[in-house]
């Protein structure tokens, strides 16, 4: 069984026809697209968006695995969870589901994004609203049980 982590939020995306490849499947290159607006969603519901003038984030990482073939039509559910939270960086792990089917995990796929100041590409501290949101969540993270435990 996949391993979850604590819920930051759910996100919801409706499939298109043309996100599917030849084969009748949502396209790999969509499952990346997806994340990519569920992120920026939850970001600007917090007030961190990309501003390209401050700080912000950049994608340090990012990998999928694919477990079913997810086809049209279809509303696709896609978890955020913290799987790490560090100084300027957060590793997050992603579920894809098709609604109607909660259990039944059809990828899932981590990304760890580092917080920049986009003039001087350096990094830089998350931002304090950022981190209020998410350290309640890390918490949960610290005292889980180990498989020795």
């Amino acid at each position: 069984m996949e391993k979850c982590y604590p819920m930051i939020d759910r996100r919801s995306i409706i499939m298109r026809w043309g996100d599917m490849d030849a084969i009748g499947h949502l396209n790999n290159t969509y499952y990346f697209r997806y994340l990519e607006q569920i992120r920026l969603d939850w970001l600007e519901s917090i007030g961190g968006g990309v501003f390209l003038d401050s700080v912000g984030p950049v994608i340090a990482s990012t990998s999928c695995s694919f477990r079913r073939a997810l086809t049209y039509p279809a509303t696709v559910d896609i978890t955020i969870e913290l799987e790490r939270l560090g100084r300027s960086s957060v590793q997050l792990r992603h579920h894809f589901y098709r609604q109607g089917e909660p259990g039944l995990v059809y990828a899932y796929a981590d990304a760890t994004l580092v917080w920049i100041d986009y003039a001087s590409g350096r990094s830089v501290p998350l931002p304090e609203n950022i981190r209020q949101v998410l350290a309640p969540l890390a918490l949960q993270l610290s005292a889980a049980p180990t498989p020795d435990q």
